[in-house]
């Protein structure tokens, strides 16, 4: 009989005890909430989402189905694929300017800030670059190329024309995974594509970046329904079906995120799984991963009360109840 909390009274945990204090101030954590039932998840899965964004927190789900969880450069690109990087980087602009020059309102850029406060344009430009090179590039909490690419796209929306908007579309590709040519970004002084050895760091410096640039950090939802299927024929069309070594990567995936927390800021990674990947039979099951179930398993539990402070906890959509 494992006692069980409700979906959404956890969420709410959560954004009390977690989001609200500790995450904000800066910490990170990684959670994994079990259910038996979808709607038990998705349940829970829209009252952090919600919870978070009241909070001031960039929210991101990423679902197994269609993202390659064993592989952490993938996660990464799906984060990338949700984040407002243009409005970060109007919001860094923006704070950057004030500290210089009069609001001229609207998007901020060069010839606009000239213009209403009566001044040349090199100026302008020589005093944005300078401000930009000590807050961002010079920045030695965030990786190097990512620090570079998001002085990059500052610099491009204040020039706001056509060669600016190109730099930023391509940046942009390469933050997703989608650019072709490396040599596309090379002028910009990156010289790597985003790929396994680097990755978690570009995931730490995004959640890094969200705070700097005012939000309150980053919450990253991680699906792990499609994890149960255990032939490729009960997989829908489209999705991803994990054979047995690529589980065994994911799990080591989330494995790292539990070690790393330490050298997180600001960083919430909650992992929503089926009880069906809590079997002790089952070769899809956590527990075949020790590195990781030794992590996240207490070894002691209250027979009547689930501790919403453990690393694993179990949700149902009625609270109270026991399995």
């Amino acid at each position: 009989m494992t006692p069980e909390i409700d979906a959404k009274e956890y969420a709410a945990f959560l954004a009390d005890s977690y989001l609200s204090g500790f995450v904000a101030d800066g910490g990170a954590a990684v959670k994994f909430a079990v259910a038996a039932d979808v709607a038990s998840l998705e349940d829970f899965e829209r009252a952090l989402a919600d919870g978070s964004e009241r909070l001031g927190f960039t929210f991101v789900r990423v679902d197994a189905a269609h993202t390659k969880i064993s592989m952490i450069q993938q996660v990464f690109f799906s984060v990338a694929a949700q984040i407002d990087w243009l409005g970060l980087a109007a919001r860094v602009n923006t704070t950057l300017a004030s500290e210089l020059y009069e609001d001229s309102g609207g998007v901020v850029t060069v010839a606009r800030i000239a213009e209403h406060n009566e001044v040349d344009q090199n100026i302008v430009r020589q005093g944005m670059h300078k401000r930009l090179t000590k807050h961002v590039i010079a920045n030695a909490t965030l990786a190097k190329d990512f620090r570079v690419a998001m002085a990059q796209l500052c610099i491009a929306q204040l020039e706001d024309d056509g060669l600016g908007q190109q730099s930023c579309a391509s940046i942009l590709d390469w933050l997703r995974g989608d650019l072709r040519l490396i040599s596309a970004v090379k002028p910009m002084q990156i010289y790597q594509r985003i790929g396994r050895h680097n990755a978690r760091a570009m995931l730490t410096a995004t959640a890094r970046w969200i705070r700097q640039t005012g939000g309150s950090g980053l919450v990253l939802n991680l699906d792990l329904r499609a994890f149960a299927a255990t032939h490729k024929r009960d997989v829908p069309e489209g999705d991803i079906y994990y054979t047995p070594a690529a589980l065994l990567d994911a799990y080591e995936v989330l494995r790292q995120f539990i070690d790393a927390t330490d050298e997180m800021e600001g960083l919430l990674v909650v992992v929503s799984a089926p009880d069906s990947l809590l079997d002790d039979f089952s070769n899809r099951s956590l527990q075949k991963y020790r590195a990781l179930r030794n992590r996240i398993w207490d070894d002691v539990r209250d027979r009547r009360h689930a501790d919403p402070y453990a690393p694993m906890v179990r949700i149902s959509t009625a609270s109270g109840g026991t399995r």
